[in-house]
Formats: structure tokens, sequence, C-alpha cells
């Protein structure tokens, strides 16, 4: 009988200790991820260096011809995975831009693109950043809205880009 209770008070306390923190498979994981934490200053050099500048602005001081990284909210981080995301979104059109224009495609690594993000979510950053950051031969070559009156993409976002949207349905083959 004492046999017994000592085995059913053993089971227990095992179980009861496999019930604690988060099952192992999350937390191995969780482990093996890899956080990359931006700084700001790069990205707000890396912004220019790179050449993001021609087409994006910040606070008004850059290129019309994409979106805008200002900052939306002083408490929130951008994820640099989400920030990611969202540039392989637009990958297809900067990619054509990018070769047709400059010749090349600009390579970014995973750091590159984590300081982008930093800096695309630090306002207090992003307020550091002047049109005097610009080398004048670069600051020539901003983009503006009139430049994607002269130039027709439509073909382009025709081919399959997510972003055209014609109101037409698209047939797939299943």
């Amino acid at each position: 009988m004492k046999f017994r209770i000592l085995m059913l008070t053993g089971a227990a306390a095992l179980g009861l200790s496999a019930c604690g923190g988060e099952p192992a498979a999350t937390v191995e994981k969780a482990a093996g991820q890899i956080e990359h934490i931006g700084d700001t200053a790069l990205g707000r050099a890396l912004f220019v260096q790179k050449g993001c500048v021609i087409c994006h602005s910040v606070n008004g001081t850059g290129g019309k011809a994409a979106p805008a990284l200002d900052a939306a909210d002083p408490l929130v981080r951008t994820d640099p995975l989400e920030f990611s995301a969202r540039m392989w979104r637009g990958a297809p059109a900067m990619v054509e831009f990018q070769s047709a224009e400059l010749g090349y495609v600009i390579d970014l690594s995973a750091d590159d693109i984590a300081n982008l993000a930093a800096f695309a979510s630090s306002r207090a950053e992003q307020e550091k950043f002047e049109s005097s950051q610009i080398p004048g031969p670069m600051a020539d070559s901003l983009l503006d809205e009139r430049f994607w009156e002269y130039e027709d993409w439509s073909d382009f976002f025709k081919s399959g880009q997510e972003e055209f949207d014609d109101g037409e349905a698209v047939e797939t083959d299943q």
C-alpha cells in the first residue's frame, strides 16, 4: 500500500513539474531565433547611402515616387521582419526601377534592413534627417510625383504584380 502511494505521489509530482513554463518546442524554437535590433542612426545613414531617399521621403524630405517612411507612433518599434515583408511586396517595382535607372540592384543585408526598420520607426531619429544630408547629385535625382506621370508602369503591374488591380477577375488553372 505504501509503495502504491509512493508511486502515485511520484507520478503526480512528475506530471506537475511538466506543467510549468512554456512547452519545450516553443522554448527551443524561440531560443533558435535571431533578433536583429536595428540602430536608428545607421538606418538614417543607410537611407541616403543605399539610395532609398531617391524614391521615399521622411518628414517630407526625399523622393515622392514611393510610400513615405514616416514613423507612425513613437512607442511602437517596427519589426524588421514585417519591414522586410513590406519591402518584398514592393521589390518587383524597386528591382525594375533600379535596373533601368541605376544599372544595378541595391544590395541590403539583414542588418541593413534592421537598421532601416529602426530608422523608419523612430520619430526622434527622423527629426534629425535634413535635406542637407543628401549629396548634391543625389538631391538633384530625387523623384517627385511628376516622374510617375511620365513613366508608364501599367504594363509592368499588369504582368502579375500584387499591387495592380484593374477590377477584372483573374482566372487560375487548378
